[in-house]
């Protein structure tokens, strides 16, 4: 594995953004940390480009307005294949998600094409209580159950992506820009035949700042998942569709 980028998307992390940095750089791996922010109004992208002072291979992209989670995977998928990295590691900024759990993805990524963090096998936690608790249970129980993949885990954006799978989700008319593209990629990821696995992680709860996740998603998750019902019983498994529309 010789280039690895990780890739945070960002709206108003600017308490969370130094500490996780921190960590990442930490880690004694050859990896570029790139950074999407979506034009944040709580200076995120000040606090990086400060940042970027120490840290030379930390990578800014400032869009001009708040364009989703899944627009900014997509940016980020499309960066690492133009500049050649092996592997793209995704994770959140509010440090729900450890950094220092990338060498475990590094580790399971070399016999896979997909590795995503999961909170619900065996090792795997998670903060949540109560409501949110439930619903994120029964968001991926629905995934599991109507798209009839065998993970325990869709919603979870800590993931790592080899080139393989970059390239073959590169060619997929993909259009969710919010967290119903979570379960898009790995929809497709399986009609692909590419060969995933599940590693357990403690999804704690935000460090600092407020939740962004609107209640609309919710709505637009449920319709995007009927679509990827439908779509199972059309698009065989190994036969993908390629993107007529760059993304």
């Amino acid at each position: 594995m010789k280039k690895i980028l990780v890739s945070v998307p960002t709206y108003n992390e600017s308490e969370n953004i130094k500490q996780l940095c921190q960590r990442i750089f930490k880690i004694k791996k050859n990896l570029n940390l790139i950074i999407i922010d979506d034009n944040s109004p709580d200076g995120t992208a000040d606090e990086i480009n400060k940042l970027k002072k120490k840290y030379k291979k930390l990578i800014l992209i400032k869009r001009k307005r708040k364009l989703g989670i899944g627009s900014a995977i997509r940016r980020a998928m499309n960066y690492a294949l133009k500049n050649n990295y092996d592997v793209l590691i995704t994770l959140d900024a509010d440090l729900s998600h450890q950094p220092e759990d990338i060498p475990l993805f590094l580790k399971y990524i070399k016999l896979n094409d997909f590795v995503i963090g999961s909170r619900y096998i065996k090792g795997g936690k998670s903060d949540y209580t109560g409501y949110r608790n439930f619903v994120s249970k029964f968001a991926n129980k629905t995934c599991r159950f109507l798209l009839n993949i065998h993970l325990n885990e869709f919603t979870t954006s800590f993931r790592a992506y080899n080139k393989k799978c970059l390239r073959i989700l590169n060619e997929i008319p993909l259009y969710s820009d919010g967290y119903s593209s979570l379960v898009e990629f790995i929809f497709y990821i399986d009609r692909a035949g590419l060969k995933y696995i599940e590693v357990p992680i403690h999804f704690k709860d935000r460090f600092k700042g407020k939740s962004k996740i609107p209640k609309l998603q919710i709505i637009y998750g449920g319709l995007k998942l009927i679509e990827l019902f439908i779509k199972r019983s059309i698009i065989p498994k190994k036969k993908i569709i390629k993107n007529e529309k760059s993304n």
